[in-house]
């Protein structure tokens, strides 16, 4: 019954215990004889000696601890890798872990982040209020910082004060910033701990990224500790990129965010109207409503440049939530005035269209505001179109049951499928403006664009072309039989007092 692997040596064991008549206590393995699974036993007991002295038995008993020992190996293994005080893993796992993540993302193209946590006045608590006030504050730490991070990430305890966070697959260096951001904000937040109820340090975070850093656990390592010296002589409680371009541009790219959360809450966004126009009759069908922002720091600022940071930090749901009830109301303002019912066209990014309920929002909005489902036309781009047909197929059908019109904005710049699209209850197709810019210099365009005309045609939708600045772009889109336009020929987005007295003009023509 013995393992083969322990027989000798447990064999050489009693053989010793024979010889000295000792008291016995053995672990070793067996096989099992009725299912063959392996378990560890301990045996304990003594010599059992007839009248001559000569040794005659081993009587004692044998207990199966493989329970036990399976629990002392868990206990080793945790001892080994992770930090007894705060739970985390400790640099040994950290290491492992990195170096593994470097070989998936190698072959996988993405980057990881590798970030230095170095706690400011720390040292202060530890002498003034004691080690366990320390201890418990770098528990609180472990936890708060944990707290942020994905699944995927992890947060391992360097030693001390010091903690590092790995994160893996990001897209961007502003998804490091925007932690590092998070961690030094809710570091910052007072600690209760027993012996005083506010305590308030804060950290300084080094980052350094694969592959733009290092390619090896030293490296990225080293790059992380020098740039978290950066971020301490830049006065602390902030955080520095290896590279000091990368931190100049993550410290913009965040202030610009934070500005960009109170911009709906304290009135500085406002939407524009860019007029639609039949091409054949020349008046204005409707408009597209183009968010615009008076930022009080760097004024009028493109969308270019805050759309993309709103779409990363979930700000888009609220902006696009903004600009939807704000467009209808306006748009019932217009009809209680008198003006001429027309189509008002909203963008949606697919952001807000796959994970929030926009058939919720609209439905409220529509209610509350009172304007007609018939009028408001909502514009996806493809990429928000195809990351889930099936899902955009449901969400589609179901705005469509509200009564409003959907069209596909800046066709021929994704890669929507033609197969799907004849199943999406569609109404327009949108000719993206880089189609149109060179029209009738550029042949391929010219080309491009006509062939969105048709095939819209054919699948039975409308088509708008954006961007149209020049005589001979029109008459290019006349003689193909484009629909409708809007562009800077006939007006820019403008306010909704001026696209107003648009409407008037038109109709006292």
């Amino acid at each position: 019954m013995i393992h083969p692997e322990d027989r000798q040596h447990t064999l050489d064991r009693y053989q010793e215990i024979i010889g000295s008549r000792e008291r016995f206590l053995l672990e070793y393995r067996i096989i099992r004889p009725s299912d063959g699974e392996t378990r560890w036993v301990i045996a304990r007991g003594d010599i059992e000696s007839d009248n001559e002295g000569h040794a005659r038995y081993l009587v004692g008993t044998v207990q199966d601890i493989s329970k036990r020992k399976a629990d002392d190996d868990d206990e080793i293994q945790q001892l080994a890798l992770y930090d007894p005080l705060t739970q985390l893993p400790n640099r040994r796992l950290l290491q492992e872990r990195l170096k593994h993540s470097i070989e998936v993302e190698r072959r996988g193209g993405k980057k990881i982040a590798f970030l230095m946590l170095d706690l400011d006045r720390f040292k202060s608590v530890n002498d003034s209020q004691g080690h366990q006030a320390g201890d418990e504050l770098l528990q609180q730490v472990a936890a708060r910082i944990t707290a942020l991070l994905r699944n995927v990430d992890m947060v391992a305890r360097w030693g001390g004060d010091e903690f590092v966070v790995l994160l893996e697959d990001i897209a961007h260096s502003d998804d490091a910033a925007r932690i590092a951001g998070a961690i030094i904000t809710d570091l910052s937040k007072p600690f209760c701990l027993p012996q005083c109820d506010s305590v308030q340090i804060g950290t300084s975070i080094g980052i350094s990224l694969y592959p733009e850093h290092g390619d090896s656990y030293e490296i990225l390592m080293d790059h992380a500790d020098a740039a978290l010296y950066q971020a301490k002589d830049a006065g602390r409680g902030c955080f520095s990129f290896f590279s000091k371009d990368l931190t100049i541009a993550a410290r913009e790219h965040m202030e610009l965010e934070t500005r960009l959360s109170r911009a709906v809450e304290k009135q500085e966004l406002s939407v524009l109207f860019q007029p639609q126009v039949n091409l054949i009759s020349g008046r204005i069908i409707g408009a597209e409503a183009l968010v615009r922002w008076q930022d009080p720091i760097e004024g009028l600022t493109s969308p270019l440049k805050f759309i993309p940071i709103a779409e990363k930090t979930n700000l888009i749901v609220e902006i696009g939530g903004w600009v939807l009830r704000e467009t209808c109301r306006q748009g019932r303002q217009w009809l209680d005035e008198g003006l001429a019912p027309l189509t008002l066209a909203v963008n949606v990014s697919p952001h807000q269209f796959q994970r929030s309920d926009i058939c919720a929002l609209v439905a409220t909005v529509l209610k509350d505001t009172g304007f007609p489902a018939n009028q408001l036309e909502l514009e996806i781009t493809e990429s928000g179109l195809m990351g889930s047909q099936d899902q955009a197929t449901v969400i589609l059908n179901n705005l469509r049951a509200l009564g409003i019109r959907l069209a596909i904005d800046d066709f021929g710049t994704g890669y929507s499928s033609l197969a799907y699209l004849k199943h999406f209850p569609l109404d327009i197709l949108k000719i993206d403006k880089s189609f149109i810019d060179d029209i009738p210099f550029h042949k391929d365009d010219m080309e491009i664009a006509a062939t969105i005309v048709a095939m819209g045609h054919i699948l039975g939708f409308k088509v708008l072309a954006e961007g149209v600045e020049t005589p001979e772009q029109l008459a290019f889109l006349q003689e193909k039989g484009c629909d409708s336009y809007q562009g800077y020929i006939k007006s820019k987005p403008v306010s909704a007092h001026e696209f107003a007295e648009l409407l008037r003009k038109q109709a006292a023509a």
